[in-house]
């Protein structure tokens, strides 16, 4: 809220802090989450010295800037290196009123090669619309990747469209548990493997996979369109769930 000295806000590690400057954001089309960041929350690395967190944040600014440019206005939860918890992300979400929410990954382990992009993308399991948002996400990024480059692929039977449960029928991931807002996670491909490590660094790639997004997401918004690469049954996993660090950063 307003005060005498600026505005009251929730930070990154969802403390109440004051800040001097900036205008308020109170409504947005789509939100972007560039997943990872900050000094403990890394993501994968690539055999180049490529690291997740820093990947995500470059693709989705290149997402923001295709979006904006075809008149869908867009937010990303985080726009530097920094912790942000998950909860803070998805409240943004709803906060701004988002009709979607995108989380951006690259993943590892490495697993079996394919001839094809082993692109992954997870969805809220009690959410047609973020099935449709997660077919969508498939299709154009899966497809542009396949027909733009030759490399040689890594992926899992788990290629596809899936929802990923908690023994207790919840989604395992707190990105798509937690917001009311339509999200999906993407899994761009596997950053483990090195000649897709290579790719991830160049610009080409970064324009594809922006692009690709982009027509998802507004295919989404103005269509309805179904999407494809569907996994009818959910996965279920039992894991502990692991504490988050999050160390603040300056908002100034």
């Amino acid at each position: 809220g307003r005060t005498d000295r600026g505005y009251q806000v929730r930070s990154p590690c969802d403390n109440t802090v004051e800040v001097r400057n900036g205008e308020p954001i109170w409504s947005t089309q789509v939100v972007i989450d560039p997943g990872h960041g900050g000094p403990s929350n890394t993501g994968a690395w690539g055999s180049n010295g490529l690291v997740e967190k820093d990947l995500n944040l470059d693709l989705g600014f290149a997402i923001q800037r295709e979006l904006e440019a075809r008149g869908v206005s867009t937010v990303l939860t985080r726009t530097g290196d920094y912790g942000m918890l998950l909860s803070v992300r998805a409240d943004l979400a709803d906060a701004l009123s988002a009709e979607a929410l995108v989380s951006l990954h690259h993943n590892a382990p490495l697993y079996y090669p394919r001839n094809s992009p082993g692109t992954e993308v997870h969805v809220q399991s009690d959410a047609p619309s973020s099935t449709r948002l997660g077919g969508l996400l498939y299709e154009e990024i899966s497809r542009a990747l396949e027909a733009r480059f030759d490399i040689s692929w890594s992926g899992t039977r788990f290629t596809g469209v899936s929802r990923v449960l908690l023994p207790s029928g919840e989604d395992i991931y707190g990105i798509l548990r937690r917001p009311a807002t339509t999200s999906a996670l993407v899994e761009y491909g596997y950053l483990a493997n090195p000649v897709e490590a290579r790719l991830f660094a160049t610009p080409e790639y970064l324009e594809l996979a922006a692009l690709a997004t982009a027509d998802a997401v507004v295919a989404y918004l103005e269509t309805d369109r179904p999407g494809t690469g569907f996994h009818e049954e959910p996965r279920v996993y039992d894991m502990n769930r692991a504490t988050t660090r999050c160390l603040e950063t300056p908002l100034e």
